[in-house]
């Protein structure tokens, strides 16, 4: 199933444009302000939305709408377009001007404000449905530099005061296509599973339609961004500026490092631990002034619970927070879950993922070296059985799979029946046409999703043969 969800159909980009009226509308006719709008007290006094009566009367919906009114060059221009695939940008330059719109099911706008634009992820770049960061600023929208609506039911500081975040700088619209979160509930089914499992920082997600200038792009879905504002806002950190935070991998998968200096530290770290007797008291004492101990070892706990397999040699995100002698400011290396577009992998790859943990340091990997203290060994054990039975346990595992495809199904119905639909299942903006072969049906969805639960539901006995065989 990996080695088929995987598979590369190199094609050019089906481009996907807009009549030349409706973009003219949208720069130069100002719009009705309507009193829907008006009697919304968090909207920005920016024109409406062009596209709005175009998308309503098109079709019903069940979840959230999202819709990005952008200049078409700046987004598809071979010179200049963020999208296009001649220019793949990434930071501050890639970063495009927009106008965005969220409304409820029923048209109720609950965000309207001038915002930011960039392309979101790493080898995904090149797929046609692309992920994207959505970025409020106050050089777009002086009365809104931040977003206010909450997207996701209400969230909480997670650094023990649970005081809402009712202002946030960025979002992430995340693609369902057929590579990545190919069932559109891969990464929901492994977050609420994760929040069940005591993960405090496991990202909410809220299912979405998305559209660019009126022109439907697919279900998506919304989740907070992964960055250092959104560390500080979740962790309550007055100053993102003390904050450092390095995607380990990032060099590797994009051929550059965005913090060079900040992984140097990091790496120096955990060749000490790699290169130390963990059973020496004054090294045991550095490791835990160094690093949150019992958060690694449930980060690599939930990992290996969700058969995750595409993580202990990829997506390793660390940070710390300079030691303010706060919650979660105290200078200690951390370890965010993030990216489980391939979890419920088959139980076969979470012993071989385990076993490596265990028996090798490759990929700076550190429990093998803290398996060798019996404190943090039993520690662990404890965890992993502390986690299964609040979060991994058949009945548990099937709720959660039921609420996610309930909340999901109705938009990924229409995006399967939809002119977006060969997006989803492309590999690159490089992939070979599409062969009638290559298109699958909701029928086979229903089978991915039974892999995908089928696979998840084996993994926690795999976890535990592999705990009686390595850490007797």
């Amino acid at each position: 199933m990996r080695n088929y969800m995987r598979r590369k159909y190199w094609h050019k980009y089906l481009a996907l444009t807009v009549p030349f009226a409706l973009s003219f509308l949208f720069f130069h006719t100002p719009c009705k302000y309507t009193a829907q709008t008006a009697a919304s007290a968090a909207l920005s006094a920016v024109p409406d939305d062009p596209y709005e009566a175009f998308i309503f009367g098109s079709r019903s919906f069940s979840n959230l709408v999202v819709s990005v009114v952008a200049e078409e060059e700046s987004l598809y221009g071979e010179e200049t377009g963020i999208i296009s695939s001649q220019y793949m940008q990434r930071g501050a330059e890639s970063e495009r001007e927009i106008r965005l719109f969220v409304y409820d099911q029923d048209g109720t706008p609950l965000i309207r404000q001038n915002a930011g634009i960039r392309v979101s992820g790493a080898a995904s770049r090149t797929a046609p449905r692309k992920s994207f960061r959505i970025i409020a600023r106050k050089e777009y929208d002086k009365s809104f530099p931040v977003f206010t609506y909450n997207l996701w039911g209400g969230r909480t500081t997670v650094d023990g005061r649970s005081q809402p975040i009712d202002k946030y700088s960025s979002f992430i619209l995340h693609a369902v296509r057929l590579d990545a979160d190919s069932t559109g509930i891969h990464n929901s089914v492994g977050y609420e599973l994760a929040r069940k499992a005591g993960i405090v920082d496991a990202s909410p997600t809220t299912p979405a339609a998305f559209y660019i200038n009126g022109v439907y792009q697919g279900a998506y879905f919304l989740m907070p961004a992964k960055n250092d504002l959104a560390i500080a806002e979740l962790y309550n950190i007055a100053d993102p500026g003390q904050i450092e935070l390095v995607s380990v991998f990032e060099g590797e998968k994009t051929g550059e490092q965005t913090h060079p200096e900040v992984l140097e530290e990091y790496l120096n770290f955990v060749s000490f631990v790699q290169n130390s007797d963990v059973n020496d008291p004054s090294i045991i004492a550095a490791i835990e002034r160094q690093m949150d101990v019992e958060q690694y070892l449930r980060y690599c706990a939930v990992n290996l619970l969700l058969a995750n397999g595409d993580w202990s040699d990829n997506n390793l995100m660390v940070w710390r927070c300079q030691n303010n002698s706060l919650p979660y400011q105290d200078g200690r290396w951390r370890f965010f879950l993030f990216d489980l577009d391939w979890i419920g992998s088959p139980p076969e790859l979470v012993a071989d993922t385990f076993q490596n943990l265990l028996q090798t340091n490759d990929n700076y990997n550190l429990l093998h070296s803290l398996m060798e203290n019996p404190r943090w060994r039993q520690q662990f054990r404890d965890i992993v059985y502390e986690m299964e039975a609040a979060a991994f346990y058949m009945e548990s595992i099937e709720g959660v799979f039921a609420r996610e495809e309930a909340r999901m199904l109705d938009e990924v119905t229409y995006d399967f029946q939809s002119e977006a639909f060969p997006t989803y299942l492309q590999y690159s903006v490089y992939s070979d046409p599409l062969t009638e072969e290559d298109y699958i049906t909701l029928d086979d969805r229903g089978l991915l999703i039974e892999n995908f639960k089928s696979n998840l539901l084996k993994a926690p006995e795999m976890v535990n043969e592999c705990l009686r065989v390595y850490l007797p």
